[in-house]
């Protein structure tokens, strides 16, 4: 943890007398971790109560480093005269849907998005949200490289090695991506779909919340499913369609497309398996 903290800190040139501002439960890793940097680096720690609702009448210093999950995120970026008050912020918690992306991005604020677990005590990467498509970079101590399952192995200085299912993009400088998870992938027609990838391009081509997801059926083992936020407005489900067509190899394609709330688990992320 101290390890993990000092890279933290280095990163973000926190020292004595910084603010360090968790809106993470102590319960788990990101808000543990928040308790010591601010010991080891000599700085000052606040804490609040998480709730939705982060930095709500907040008169305090402004902060050197805040921790938030996405959801908090929204509540920050409806206030702009928060804004000013941050100095840098870390999203972790789960993966930033690209709505909440593409506003951080429109705003002034420094946002960077955490890769990391409880393993590995807290990140042990970071990509620069303001920074459209930059992958995730690692941190100093760190190694990494892809098993024989195309998963991320995690290799940390003075500590133990991390195997994970993600099933990972390495490029030469150390940064990666992240395409989905091995447990997740949806096997239709006897082929390996990762939903994350078709996901991401179609958040981007149609600005809505997205999931890909599959459910039981008879001719192809899986059928894939598009779960699209919100209505069905006129043309939308043509166009949607229609890129798929184009865009998409034919067993990533989804066999039908459904609007409505996209199904999350109780802290957020989307509810991965099948329908």
């Amino acid at each position: 943890m101290a390890r993990s903290a000092k890279r933290t800190i280095s990163v973000f040139g926190l020292k004595e007398g910084s603010i360090l501002h968790s809106c993470i439960s102590p319960d788990y890793i990101g808000g543990k971790m928040m308790a010591v940097r601010a010991e080891i680096c000599g700085g000052v720690l606040q804490w609040e109560t998480p709730s939705n609702r982060p930095l709500d009448n907040y008169d305090g210093e402004p902060i050197d480093l805040l921790a938030v999950v996405p959801s908090q995120m929204i509540f920050i970026l409806d206030h702009p005269e928060l804004w000013s008050r941050i100095r840098h912020v870390i999203i972790g918690g789960a993966p930033i849907p690209r709505e909440i992306a593409c506003r951080i991005q429109e705003s002034s604020i420094d946002a960077w998005e955490t890769y990391g677990m409880t393993e590995t005590a807290s990140h042990i990467a970071l990509r620069k949200v303001t920074v459209p498509e930059q992958p995730f970079a690692t941190l100093e101590g760190i190694e990494i490289c892809c098993d024989s399952r195309c998963c991320l192995s995690i290799h940390m200085e003075g500590w133990q090695s991390v195997n994970t299912n993600d099933i990972a993009e390495i490029n030469a400088d150390r940064t990666f991506r992240i395409l989905g998870r091995i447990d997740t992938a949806i096997i239709t027609g006897g082929k390996k779909v990762f939903p994350i990838p078709i996901e991401q391009m179609l958040e981007d081509k149609f600005g809505r919340d997205i999931l890909i997801t599959s459910e039981p059926d008879t001719k192809w083992g899986e059928k894939i499913v598009c779960v699209v936020s919100g209505e069905a407005v006129d043309g939308l489900p043509e166009e949607i369609s229609d890129w798929c067509r184009e865009s998409l190899r034919p067993e990533e394609r989804p066999k039908e497309i459904r609007f409505g709330a996209i199904p999350c688990t109780p802290n957020g992320k989307k509810k991965r398996g099948k329908l």
